[in-house]
């Protein structure tokens, strides 16, 4: 059986990561350098800090909306992560010119499954990138990521056949539905940030374990 590999986003203190770290997560993403500026208090000079006293074997992601490399490569120098997941459009070339300056660099590109073209330019952008994540676009409130909701597995299946690049599921994935997401789309992990909160924002960790049961369990 293949080994799923789980990412929560949205980590925002030291004693969350840890907390993350204790119960087997693999990837811990920080959320900075978004459109709508701090989230939940996370500033850089904090995210560096929650990082340096992560394990080396924890994937410690970057999540930003950055498109200009060398910003790209200043912010991943400054806040010491071994891998950056870019949420914005880039140009050709960028993911390139990243990982020429930090060769230790992985990058995830995220794509939002809004259509058939999503098959198109999951596969465009998996020229450079190292991953994937498949995400949902929430045209009402014009968010890439972090809706709450789902969107068409089926594409999200057709993109995993064709990717040559590890391929992860994102979007309105909970402790009840993921593991049928999982059955349906077949990725190489799964991420997840509003899908185990509290009505406020907050972490539930009832629901934390939940999804990490479901996912493995699947």
């Amino acid at each position: 059986m293949a080994y799923m590999r789980i990412q929560i986003a949205g980590v925002s203190t030291l004693d969350e990561a840890r907390q993350l770290v204790a119960l087997g997560v693999d990837g811990l993403g920080f959320t900075v350098r978004l459109p709508s500026g701090v989230h939940d208090g996370l500033t850089e000079d904090k995210a560096r800090a929650i990082i340096a006293q992560m394990p080396p074997l924890v994937s410690t992601v970057v999540i930003t909306y950055v498109t200009d490399a060398d910003e790209a490569v200043a912010l991943c120098n400054h806040l010491g992560c071994n891998t950056l997941q870019l949420h914005a459009p880039v140009a050709d070339g960028v993911m390139s010119a990243i990982k020429a300056a930090l060769p230790c660099i992985r990058i995830i590109k995220s794509v939002n499954v809004t259509g058939a073209h999503s098959v198109a330019e999951a596969l465009h952008a998996a020229r450079e990138a190292d991953a994937l994540i498949l995400d949902t676009y929430d045209p009402a409130t014009g968010r890439h990521g972090a809706t709450g909701k789902t969107h068409d597995w089926r594409l999200s299946r057709e993109i995993v056949c064709a990717c040559p690049k590890p391929v992860m599921l994102a979007g309105g994935l909970t402790p009840e539905n993921v593991g049928a997401a999982i059955r349906a789309v077949q990725p190489w992990g799964v991420d997840v940030h509003t899908g185990i909160e509290n009505p406020d924002g907050t972490r539930n960790r009832e629901k934390l374990a939940a999804f990490i049961r479901a996912a493995r369990g699947a």
